[in-house]
C-alpha cells in the first residue's frame, strides 16, 4: 500500500507543475488590462507606466511565468491589485462555505442517487425503474443556471418556505446544495443501476442464494459492495467538478464563496484573485482525485496487485 501510495503521489507533482504553468499563462488571455481598472480612463501615459513597473506587467510574459512558479512554491498567491490584500488570506475566508456547499451537495446526490439506483436495478423493467430513468434523464440535461433560479421561484417566492439568497442559518443551505446535488445525483442513479445489473447476473450471486443466504444479505453484503466500487470513483471526480462548478450556483445564490470571489477578480481584472482561485480549483481536482485512487486502492486490493506487477515486470 505504502508503494502504491508513493507511486500516485509522485505522478501528481508534474501535473501540478504543468497547472501552475498553464494558470500563469491563460490568464495573460483574460481581455482588459488592469491598469485601466485600477487608474481609469484619464489616467495620463506616466502613471501608467509606472503603475506596470510597479506591478511587474512591463516584464516578458515568461518572466512573469517563472516570477509566478516561484511565488507559488513559496506559498505566496501574490496581492490583490484592487484590495491590497494578500489573496491566499481573501481565499481561506471565502473557502469554509464553499466546502460546506460542495459536501452538501455529494449528501444530497448520495441521498437520493444511490438509493434510487438499487431500488431502479432490483425494479428493472417496472414503473420504479421508468421513474429513475425520466428522472436521471431530466436532472442531467438541467443547467444549474436554470435550475437554481426554478427552485427560487418555487420554494421562495411562491412558497415562501426558503430564503432567497445569502448564506445564514441551515435553510439557507437547502437550495444552493439540492441544486448542485441534482445533476450529481442523476448520473451516480444511473451509475448505481448499471453496476447492480452487471454484478446482479455474476456466479457469485448465485452462489451465494444456493447457500441460503437472505435477499437481503446478498444485496447488501455482496452485490452493493462490488457495485459500489466505480461509484468510488465516480463520486469522487465529480466532488472536483462540484467545487469548480460552485461558481455559477455561488452567484445565482449570492453565497460568499470562492467562486464568487473569482467572478469579482473577473470583472475587476485582478489577475492575482483570478490566479489564485483557478488554482485553488485545479489543486482540489488534483487531490480529489488522488484520494480517490488512493481510496479504490484500499477498497479494490487487486489495484495494488496491477501496480506491483507493473513495476517488476
Amino acid at each position: 500500500m505504502f508503494f502504491y501510495c508513493l507511486y500516485r503521489v509522485l505522478h501528481v507533482i508534474p501535473v501540478a507543475f504543468g497547472v501552475v504553468v498553464a494558470v500563469a499563462l491563460l490568464i495573460h488571455f483574460v481581455p482588459g488590462d488592469p491598469v485601466d481598472t485600477l487608474l481609469g480612463e484619464f489616467a495620463t501615459p506616466q502613471e501608467r507606466i509606472q503603475l506596470r513597473e510597479r506591478l511587474g506587467l512591463q516584464q516578458p510574459v515568461g518572466m512573469q511565468v517563472v516570477t509566478y512558479v516561484k511565488q507559488v512554491a513559496r506559498g505566496d498567491l501574490g496581492s490583490s491589485l484592487i484590495y491590497n490584500r494578500p489573496v491566499a488570506e481573501m481565499i481561506v475566508e471565502r473557502l469554509l462555505p464553499t466546502v460546506e456547499l460542495a459536501l452538501l451537495a455529494v449528501l444530497v446526490a448520495l441521498l437520493l442517487g444511490v438509493p434510487m439506483g438499487i431500488f431502479s436495478a432490483l425494479q428493472q423493467g417496472r414503473w420504479l425503474d421508468g421513474f429513475s430513468s425520466v428522472f436521471s434523464l431530466i436532472g442531467v440535461a438541467m443547467p444549474t443556471f436554470w435550475l437554481g433560479p426554478m427552485l427560487v421561484l418555487l420554494f421562495s417566492v411562491w412558497l415562501g418556505w426558503l430564503p432567497v439568497s445569502e448564506r445564514g442559518g441551515w435553510t439557507s443551505y437547502v437550495l444552493p446544495a439540492c441544486t448542485m446535488g441534482i445533476a450529481l445525483s442523476a448520473i451516480l442513479n444511473r451509475m448505481t443501476r448499471s453496476s447492480m445489473l452487471e454484478h446482479l447476473k455474476e456466479n457469485y450471486v448465485r452462489t451465494a442464494r444456493a447457500k441460503g443466504c437472505s435477499e437481503s444479505v446478498v444485496i447488501g453484503k455482496h452485490v452493493l459492495r462490488n457495485a459500489a466500487l466505480p461509484l468510488v470513483t465516480v463520486a469522487g471526480l465529480q466532488f472536483g467538478v462540484l467545487l469548480t462548478g460552485a461558481v455559477i450556483t455561488e452567484r445565482v445564490f449570492d453565497w460568499p464563496g470562492v467562486g464568487s470571489l473569482m467572478l469579482e477578480g473577473l470583472n475587476n481584472r485582478d489577475y492575482p484573485i483570478v490566479q489564485g482561485c483557478v488554482l485553488l480549483f485545479s489543486a482540489s481536482y488534483l487531490l480529489v482525485n488522488l484520494l480517490t485512487d488512493l481510496l479504490y486502492a484500499f477498497v479494490d486490493p487487486r489495484i495494488q496487485l496491477q501496480t506491483r506487477s507493473a513495476r517488476h515486470g
